[in-house]
């Protein structure tokens, strides 16, 4: 069996948005890692925002920030940060450390996003929340990084083919790693953008969708 380099979304994906993590998906993807596979999260969540239940799974690396933190087998691939500089603009007060990568908030209404997309036009601004992509969260990130653009990083240095990926998401900041990769899954929880684009649609997370996908793509048997 050929091995296969996996790529998951957290949120809408691996867990549901009430951070529910089915037994299933554990199941699955320890079965996969066994029969040879790498299984990776890719995730707009920083490491220091990921839960340990999650890490404890044990997979092969962690692709966080939306592509601005790069691991691989505990080895550091990338990792881009916001400058000092450029954090002090962000959050006009005393910093507390010097390895951040991206800025959360919480958007009290949609029009703060807006306001704050205008105001860092020169960083890449962004929305996530629950079902549906409701925005109810905000970040602020590097320009022109995305999960795709780690994905190939990961990929260039592992020296592996394009055609040995396969990306799991249910959002539209998915879309770009499902194009790229070699097969792209969506969620039946996804949205519609994203299930209009996929190579497979599969169940929802409720539902065992994970490993139902697993299964069907001959990762598991």
């Amino acid at each position: 069996m050929e091995s296969n380099y996996v790529f998951l979304d957290v949120d809408g994906t691996l867990v549901n948005y009430s951070n529910e993590l089915p037994n299933s998906a554990v199941k699955a993807i320890k079965a996969a890692q066994a029969n040879g596979h790498k299984v990776y999260l890719v995730t707009g969540r920083s490491k220091a925002e990921m839960y340990d239940e999650l890490l404890e799974i044990g997979f092969d690396g962690y692709i966080g920030g939306n592509g601005n933190y790069v691991e691989s087998d505990n080895e550091v691939i990338l990792h881009q940060l916001i400058t000092a500089e450029q954090e002090k603009m962000i959050f006009d007060g005393q910093l507390y450390r010097a390895d951040v990568n991206k800025v959360s908030f919480i958007l009290e209404e949609y029009e703060d996003y807006l306001a704050a997309a205008e105001f860092f036009s020169d960083f890449q601004v962004g929305t996530w929340g629950g079902i549906g992509e409701q925005a109810l969260f905000g970040d602020i990130a590097l320009a022109n990084i995305t999960k795709q653009t780690a994905i190939k990083k990961l990929l260039e240095h592992h020296g592996v083919d394009q055609k040995n990926t396969i990306a799991f998401g249910d959002a539209k900041i998915d879309i770009p790693m499902l194009e790229y990769c070699e097969i792209g899954v969506a969620m039946g929880n996804g949205g519609k953008e994203i299930t209009a684009m996929a190579d497979h649609i599969t169940d929802s997370v409720d539902n065992d969708g994970l490993e139902k996908a697993f299964l069907h793509l001959g990762l598991i048997e």
